[in-house]
C-alpha cells in the first residue's frame, strides 16, 4: 500500500486548525532537538554510514544491551518490510484490527497471512506473528505476563512486537529486554512519534544477534540519512529530557473522550493510549470527515479501511486544550445533523 498508513495531509489543500488524523505527539519536534539539526544541517553534504551503527552503540548504552542487537531503519515501516524479506515464503498470523503494514509487507513478500481474533492468539502455529503493543488504531493493550507466556511456549514461532506507541500508555512494559533471553522474539521501535519527527523517518529492531545478522544481510545500505541519524544520536544523549509529559497528555485525553463520548450518535472505544476509535451511529466516517474538514477546518482519521474492524469509525489523537475544544465542537454540530 504505497499510500501508507500515516495521516494524509499530503492530501489536504486547506488551511488546518489542527490535525487529529497522526498519533504523532502534537507538541511537535522539541525546541532543542529542531535547533540542533538546523545547527548540523550541512552534514547532508557527506555520506551517512552504511547501517547506521553509531546508533546501535548509543542505543546499546541507553538499554543496557549489546550493540549488536539493534538495526536501525527507515521509520519501523522499513523494519516490518526488512522483517518481510527475511522471512519469504513463510506463514505470519496478524491480530486484526491493527496497523496496516504488516500485511502489505507480508503480501509483497509472498508470506501466506492468516487474520486472527485476540482469543485465536493462543492457539497460533504460522511461522510468525505480528502484535501491536500498545495497538493501533485501538489503543488496546497486551498483558506482558501474556505474550511472554506464548513466546515461551510456541519456540518455533518468531513473535514481532510492535512497540512504536509504548511511550504513549503507562500500561505496557517493553519487551526490548526480553528479546535477548530467547530466539524468536523481535521488537520494533520508532522515534519518529514520541519526539514528532515523522519526515526524517527513524525506526530500530531490537533481536537477538543471529537474527539482527540475517535482517541486515537484506538490508539497503544508507537507509538511515544523514539527518536522521543526527536525530537519534541527540535523542538517545537527551532523552528523558525530551520526552513529553505523558500525564499530561492522557488527563487531556480522558477529557476529551468523555466529551465526545457524551455526544449523541457517537460512541468511544476504551483505550490506553491518547488516541482512541469513535463509532458512528449514523452516516458513514467519509462524511464525517469531510464534514469536519470542510466545515471546520479539522482532520480526522478515517478508520474504515482497517481490515477487522466493523462498522464506520474514526480515529483521533488527543491534541491541546484548545484544539481539542474545536474538535468536541464539530462534532456536536455533526451529531445534530
Amino acid at each position: 500500500m504505497l499510500e501508507g498508513h500515516g495521516d494524509d495531509l499530503h492530501n489536504v489543500n486547506i488551511e488546518l486548525k489542527a490535525n487529529f488524523s497522526s498519533n504523532v505527539y502534537h507538541g511537535g519536534c522539541p525546541r532543542k532537538l529542531m535547533n540542533f539539526l538546523q545547527e548540523n544541517l550541512l552534514k547532508i553534504n557527506n555520506y551517512p554510514s552504511p547501517v547506521a551503527h553509531e546508533l546501535n552503540v548509543l542505543a546499546a548504552g541507553f538499554y543496557g544491551l549489546n550493540e549488536n542487537a539493534f538495526l536501525f531503519t527507515n521509520g519501523a515501516t522499513e523494519a516490518f518490510y526488512l522483517l518481510g524479506h527475511v522471512l519469504s515464503g513463510k506463514t505470519a498470523s496478524i491480530v486484526v484490527p491493527t496497523f496496516s503494514e504488516y500485511e502489505d509487507a507480508c503480501l509483497s513478500n509472498d508470506i501466506s497471512i492468516y487474520r486472527i481474533e485476540e482469543n485465536e492468539l493462543e492457539n497460533v502455529e504460522t511461522d510468525c506473528v505480528f502484535i501491536c503493543n500498545p495497538n493501533n488504531p485501538d489503543g488496546k493493550i497486551w498483558s506482558s505476563d501474556f505474550l511472554w507466556s506464548l513466546v515461551q511456549k510456541k519456540p518455533h514461532v518468531h513473535f514481532v512486537i510492535d512497540e512504536a506507541y509504548i511511550e504513549f500508555t503507562k500500561h505496557v512494559t517493553s519487551f526490548v529486554e526480553k528479546t535477548q533471553l530467547c530466539q524468536n522474539l523481535t521488537v520494533v521501535r520508532s522515534l519518529t512519534k514520541t519526539f514528532a519527527i515523522p519526515g526524517l523517518r527513524l525506526g530500530y529492531i531490537i533481536s537477538n544477534g543471529s537474527f539482527i545478522q540475517r535482517l541486515k544481510g537484506k538490508k539497503m545500505p544508507w537507509s538511515v540519512n544523514a539527518m536522521a541519524v543526527l536525530a537519534g544520536t541527540f535523542i538517545f544523549h537527551n532523552y528523558a529530557t525530551l520526552r513529553f509529559d505523558l500525564s499530561l497528555l492522557l488527563d487531556e485525553k480522558e477529557k476529551l473522550w468523555a466529551a465526545i463520548h457524551a455526544l449523541d450518535g457517537l460512541e468511544c472505544r476504551q483505550s490506553s493510549t491518547s488516541y482512541f476509535l469513535i463509532k458512528l451511529h449514523h452516516g458513514k466516517a467519509s462524511e464525517l470527515k469531510e464534514y469536519l474538514l470542510i466545515n471546520h477546518q479539522l482532520l480526522v482519521r478515517d478508520a474504515t479501511n482497517f481490515k477487522g474492524l466493523e462498522g464506520e469509525y474514526i480515529r483521533v489523537a488527543t491534541q491541546g486544550s484548545e484544539r481539542n475544544e474545536l474538535l468536541i465542537n464539530g462534532l456536536k454540530s455533526w451529531s445534530k445533523n
